[in-house]
């Protein structure tokens, strides 16, 4: 920001936009899908995104490097978008029903846990090596979910998968056997039945 000149309401603009970017990734995400296929529209989404750095790389104090930072988060966020609601969609079809909470809560793990981890270093690495060289190589990390998904065979997912098949029918919720006021009446020491 201050290498940028960017004021404090021109740098709120542009996270603004940046935050446009991931409602409008993530509202036309399905869309995307149905026309392209979930797996071409994901790595599509994961091509485009190390090249939205260029600008940030190469900006300068500026209105129209700040447009141009604005308009790339716009789009970072919302291929960002689009690939995260497709890649979670995907997840949750195939994930069987009683496995969805540890699916989510392992994937929800994943993700938050590197995020202060990832700041902490990229910090140190700022501090060490200078703010662009550190973003330089935030950008060529950026390839990693590229090179990963371009290997797998979901590069090639042309539509939404199906659901397991024991997934047809939700499961049974079980009643429980006691009720909140029979625990609370044997608590109390009376009588539960």
């Amino acid at each position: 920001m201050r290498a940028l000149a960017m004021s404090a309401t021109a740098f709120g603009v542009v996270l603004g936009l940046g935050a446009l970017g991931a409602a409008a990734g993530a509202l036309t995400a399905p869309a995307l899908a149905r026309r392209y296929g979930p797996g071409p529209m994901m790595l599509a989404a994961l091509a485009i995104t190390p090249v939205t750095q260029l600008p940030l790389l190469l900006a300068s104090p500026g209105f129209v490097w700040q447009i141009t930072i604005g308009a790339a988060l716009f789009v970072q966020l919302a291929c960002a978008g689009a690939a995260g609601t497709t890649q979670r969609s995907i997840r949750q079809i195939v994930t069987t029903a009683g496995m969805q909470a540890r699916m989510q809560a392992a994937s929800t793990w994943l993700t938050s846990g590197a995020r202060p981890v990832a700041a902490l270093l990229a910090g140190a690495l700022g501090t060490w090596g200078g703010v662009r060289p550190t973003l330089t190589a935030g950008a060529l990390l950026l390839l990693i979910p590229l090179v990963v998904l371009a290997r797998s065979p979901i590069r090639a997912l042309r539509q939404m998968p199906d659901p397991p098949a024991d997934q047809t029918s939700l499961p049974a919720v079980p009643s429980p056997t006691r009720t909140d006021d029979a625990r609370h009446e044997r608590a109390l020491g009376g009588d539960a039945s």
